[in-house]
């Protein structure tokens, strides 16, 4: 038994239907046959797992892992996911530390499997409940990516924005965060040539259009769900702006060809 999220025809007013109806979807999604299976496999096996050479070494757990933490483009990286999991978070030069997206930052502390990790066991749970979220998301992602963003930066953003670093550093997080980054780059209308430009210059550029736009330049303000609920309606009007601009741009070349 599979299960499509119904959001409509997608855009802002998908994102609508959506938001009246999320908690009985969510539900719904998590209880098909091909989710439960997966889920109770990893939460009876992940136990067994003591290394990051088993976990990589187990394709179904590490399917799992790797969507709790959106990271599944890299289910075929299988090398480059054992060296993020034995890193050592504390240690400042160490690879995962040295990676921009802290996705993989995040995997490598919950995990537990570098050789400076706490002891104790992996909370299951919490691993199922972010694999929930992620693929309820991808489900709608298939056919609505804009959503798929949406619901990604309305889950990211607070968590990011209350975090204990400075608000450049913030701001570097989400210029290093592909989907995030995407989020704000539509919002904004800053273009193609916006992720050409050096990394000091966009953080001037992005800081700059979030003042013009809300009269703060602080990331520290997307911990607000107001902020970050005007955020994604400005994103999902302007990206539904630019699919009508290339719509009517189509049809106008098949008109000028069929003439």
């Amino acid at each position: 038994m599979t299960y499509n999220v119904q959001v409509g025809s997608g855009g802002y007013v998908g994102w609508k239907i959506l938001e009246r109806s999320m908690a009985r979807q969510k539900e719904v999604f998590s209880q098909t046959v091909s989710e439960k299976s997966v889920k109770e496999y990893f939460t009876k096996n992940i136990s067994s797992i003591s290394s990051a050479d088993d976990l990589v070494g187990n394709y179904k757990l590490l399917t799992v892992t790797l969507r709790a933490f959106g990271l599944d483009a890299d289910i075929n990286n299988r090398f480059f996911i054992k060296k993020v999991l034995e890193a050592d978070p504390n240690d400042e030069s160490s690879l995962v530390n040295r990676l921009a997206d802290k996705r993989y930052l995040k995997m490598n502390q919950e995990m537990k499997l570098s050789s400076s990790a706490s002891s104790g066991t992996v909370d299951a749970a919490a691993i199922i409940t972010k694999y929930d979220d992620r693929s309820f998301e991808k489900n709608i992602g298939e056919r609505y990516p804009e959503i798929e963003l949406a619901l990604n930066a309305q889950r990211e953003l607070p968590s990011l924005a209350s975090s204990e670093t400075s608000d450049n550093a913030k701001w570097y997080q989400i210029l290093g965060s592909k989907s995030l980054r995407q989020v704000f780059e539509v919002a904004y209308g800053l273009g193609s040539s916006f992720s050409a430009l050096p990394i000091d210059r966009q953080l001037s550029e992005i800081k700059s259009k979030t003042e013009q736009f809300t009269g703060s330049d602080s990331a520290a303000q997307f911990e607000s769900s107001t902020s970050v609920d005007s955020l994604v309606r400005r994103y999902l009007l302007r990206n539904q702006i630019q699919a009508s601009a290339t719509a009517s741009s189509h049809a106008n070349a098949l008109t000028l060809l069929r003439g």
